[in-house]
């Protein structure tokens, strides 16, 4: 793959050779996706670090120079090619500037292994530099006045009208490329909530998250912040995918129907209101409230959060919404604390499944749908919480049970976990299926051999997928 991304989710690329950029963001670290190389790394360079090959002194003032805590900080740091410029690298492109710096800066590795058809070795574009953008606004402002080559990951569809207004001043292309998956800001449930045990005791209930399902208002919800391209429904993959369970499933508890909400809360136990028809709490703590977590991402999270809230208030129910910066939004869905996420990269990944199951069932200590849950399934039963949900032990049991299947077998066990996740609603989905995550893409007139559709799934990691390495600029 051509280009690492950066971390924090505000810093965004930008490929430069002479005066020319292009800019790609990512809402993810790099010590989780590229920082460290992999299963190999080389020996010759990083046996210096290691007590294996030199004495104990001379570490252990290595260590104290790099004003690092031990041996094994120092390794990882010194194999991190995107933080030590002296790592030997087989990539596209070698860092020369730090990630840790206003500008990230690398240029054209000579020791790139991959030539074109006529001999020529890759990459095409000589530098790159990729520069901070302090907020979302800031960078979709540079990229409507035309500042980016290209830029494929947070410029926000609420945007799109503006940045086709300006294409031919700006020199770009505006490109949509729309996704597989079903959700770009799914309502997740957390199953292992304990804070609060009369919250816990509802978000465990099945018709009680049926019914917050059926109090959104999605068509609402498409047109003011996906434009109306977007698909209102459940978290299902797309129609056309071979994991999708059925066409039925799209609807599935993802309609708007406040009034069939309003009877199932009723019939689960939840008919008492306050005067202001808010439903109270069972144990008699007065009003029944809902606190959800979000943040600004690709998705207005809060802004999409405040109008759930509003729905949900025509089914009596009362929610809090918490805008979070980021890495303490993560440090409460870690510490169980955080009952509901407002997700606004949704669930992307999903549409892969086996290698980003999180946002389906709680597979992983990261799972929004519950970190205990995915504690105990990572663990094989040694740390977290055992679920007591049969239909939870039974999607567990399946997803374990597709390694190493046929193909054929494999996908109808995906769609058996499909059909029980949205029939369970443990998360809830709102608009998908279209390019308002990593599918708005602005591309300069200048550029050449940029694909005109890219994938946007998660795994192909946009845009490493398209070959960037092959990537021209038409003029110097």
């Amino acid at each position: 793959m051509a280009f690492k991304f950066p971390d924090p989710y505000h810093l965004f690329e930008e490929v430069m050779r002479g005066d020319s950029r292009i800019g790609s963001g990512l809402a993810t670290g790099p010590t989780q996706y590229g920082g460290f190389m992999g299963g190999y790394a080389p020996k010759h360079y990083l046996k210096q670090f290691h007590p294996k090959y030199v004495s104990k002194e001379d570490l252990d003032r290595k260590v104290a120079e790099a004003k690092r805590d031990s041996w094994v900080n120092l390794l990882r740091f010194k194999n991190h090619w995107a933080l030590n410029p002296e790592l030997p690298v087989l990539t596209p492109w070698r860092t020369i500037t730090p990630i840790n710096t206003s500008v990230w800066r690398l240029e054209r590795n000579p020791y790139y292994w991959e030539v074109d058809t006529e001999g020529n070795q890759l990459p095409y574009i000589d530098r790159v530099a990729m520069t901070l953008a302090e907020n979302l606004e800031l960078l979709n402002l540079r990229a409507t006045a035309g500042e980016y080559d290209m830029q494929s990951r947070h410029i926000m569809l609420a945007k799109l009208p503006v940045l086709l207004a300006n294409q031919a001043k700006g020199g770009y292309k505006v490109w949509l490329d729309p996704a597989d998956y079903g959700c770009d800001a799914c309502v997740a449930i957390n199953l292992t909530y304990v804070a609060d045990p009369e919250i816990a005791k509802w978000l465990t209930n099945r018709d009680f998250r049926r019914a917050l399902s059926l109090g959104i208002d999605r068509d609402q919800l498409n047109e003011v912040f996906w434009m109306g391209v977007g698909t209102p429904g459940s978290p299902v993959v797309g129609e056309s995918h071979p994991y999708n369970p059925g066409p039925e499933y799209r609807k599935l508890w993802s309609t708007y129907d406040p009034k069939k909400a309003n009877e199932m809360l009723d019939r689960i136990g939840l008919a008492t209101k306050d005067a202001e028809g808010y439903r109270l709490r069972t144990d008699g703590k007065g009003r029944l409230r809902l606190g959800i977590s979000t943040m600004d991402a690709f998705i207005p999270g809060p802004r999409v959060a405040e109008m759930i809230r509003e729905h949900w208030r025509k089914i009596g129910i009362e929610a809090d919404v918490k805008e979070l910066e980021r890495s303490l939004f993560l440090k409460r869905r870690d510490a169980n604390e955080t009952p509901i996420e407002l997700l606004p990269w949704g669930n992307t990944g999903s549409e892969v499944l086996w290698t980003r199951e999180e946002a389906v069932l709680p597979g992983r200590p990261d799972s929004p749908l519950g970190p205990e849950y995915g504690k105990w399934y990572a663990s094989g039963g040694t740390a977290g919480l055992k679920p007591t949900d049969p239909q939870m032990l039974k999607v567990m049991e399946l997803f374990r049970s597709a390694a190493g299947l046929p193909y054929e077998e494999r996908v109808k066990v995906a769609r058996e976990i499909w059909r029980i996740a949205v029939d369970e609603q443990w998360t809830i989905g709102t608009v998908g299926l279209g390019p308002a995550v990593m599918g708005v893409r602005i591309v300069k007139n200048n550029m050449g051999n940029v694909p005109e559709r890219l994938s946007i799934m998660r795994d192909a990691r946009v845009p490493g997928g398209s070959h960037p390495e092959t990537y021209f600029f038409k003029t110097p």
